[in-house]
């Protein structure tokens, strides 16, 4: 992203962001403020809801041939139900896309930090948390920094996004993403847990069910994020008044979850917010799969952040805006058709994901092949 930054820094983008529909997303201006992330928040597109302005693309008629219905207990922003692929070759090829390291478009503050999974916790007093800055669910942009001169340590939880919903047919619950900072003058170089928890009251229990992750250090003043997938069983922890399952209602989060680390108040450790509460993290496109493709073929596209309906894959090519029919969309992937564009000899494109509420992840390059 902070490549896509300076290009556009540099006038390089300006064609991309000049077309009718990059002007109503506000292209430019999302594509500046990318640097440290939290986009959509810091644009207010998470106030949208259900707007009849969604940005909705071309949708293939045969869109729901390989879909079931299922409801999506994600952030409120698509609160309902939608139409969710099922496992398949395309699925499974965007949800295990692994990032290159040297190509990761995602800026640094949002890049998870892969560590081993934490053990089970033992429980304790928790004490009351201090609200998360900014928004319910935080935002690690902007803050004002808390450098501590006392030789006890201070880790900070600042904010929780939302990732992906997991998938029934692989009996894979939701990923959220946390970032927490060392408020500390010093590195810490011990292991501490960061954890979540799901259920259905603020009291923390060591019987909910629970997923986190072991970070083994972080450095003084330093931001980190990681990934933690709940378990599935999280979407059947109450019963309805027709006795059917329901999801939890309450996500706890918890750094330094087995108290590891002297610090000078545990009040900013953790926050118990509602689901619906949890922001979702900004979309970013991976990798497109082929890299060149004919007018009329199928291309796959794997990244994050992209919600559970359909928004738009608009290509750009030489200034015009072409939006591609949608084949499959998830959080994690899109499947869309090559629109018949048929250049006479090899052109250059740039695909661009539109989330439903207008937020737009990175462009991708693509080559355009003659018919």
């Amino acid at each position: 992203m902070t490549r896509h930054h300076n290009r556009l820094k540099n006038s390089s983008l300006d064609r991309l962001t000049a077309g009718k529909t990059a002007r109503s997303l506000r292209l430019a201006d999302q594509y500046r403020m990318v640097r440290h992330g939290d986009v959509a928040r810091r644009m207010g597109l998470h106030k949208r809801g259900h707007h009849p302005n969604f940005h909705r693309g071309r949708v293939s008629p045969k869109y729901t041939h390989h879909c079931f219905k299922h409801r999506y207990w994600g952030p409120s922003l698509f609160a309902g139900i939608h139409w969710y692929p099922r496992w398949s070759p395309w699925v499974q090829w965007s949800w295990g896309y692994g990032c290159n390291p040297y190509w990761d478009p995602r800026p640094i503050y949002c890049r998870p930090v892969f560590y081993a999974p934490a053990p089970a916790w033992v429980y304790w007093e928790t004490p009351v948390w201090t609200p998360l800055p900014v928004v319910a669910s935080g935002t690690w942009v902007d803050l004002p920094p808390v450098m501590i001169s006392d030789p006890r340590s201070d880790l900070q939880l600042v904010a929780v996004r939302f990732v992906d919903p997991g998938h029934p047919d692989k009996k894979l619950g939701p990923r959220y993403r946390v970032w927490f900072r060392n408020n500390g003058n010093r590195p810490i170089s011990r292991p501490f847990d960061v954890m979540l928890f799901a259920g259905n009251e603020e009291r923390l229990a060591a019987d909910m069910p629970q997923a986190g992750v072991r970070v083994t250090a972080i450095g003084a003043g330093e931001v980190q994020s990681v990934d933690i997938r709940l378990p599935i069983e999280v979407y059947a922890t109450g019963r309805d008044a027709q006795g059917n399952p329901t999801p939890f209602s309450v996500l706890q989060v918890l750094v330094d979850a087995a108290e590891e680390i002297a610090e000078t108040t545990k009040a900013n450790n953790g926050a118990s917010l509602a689901p619906a509460d949890v922001l979702p993290i900004d979309p970013a496109a991976f990798e497109l799969e082929p890299i060149a493709a004919k007018s009329g073929s199928e291309v796959l596209l794997a990244g994050e952040g992209f919600g559970p309906q359909p928004g738009r894959i608009l290509l750009v090519v030489g200034g015009e805006e072409i939006d591609a029919e949608i084949l499959g969309w998830y959080d994690l992937g899109v499947r869309f058709t090559m629109p018949k564009l048929m250049p006479a000899r090899m052109a250059e494109a740039k695909v661009i994901v539109v989330r439903g509420d207008g937020a737009a992840a990175n462009p991708l390059k693509i080559t355009v092949l003659p018919n």
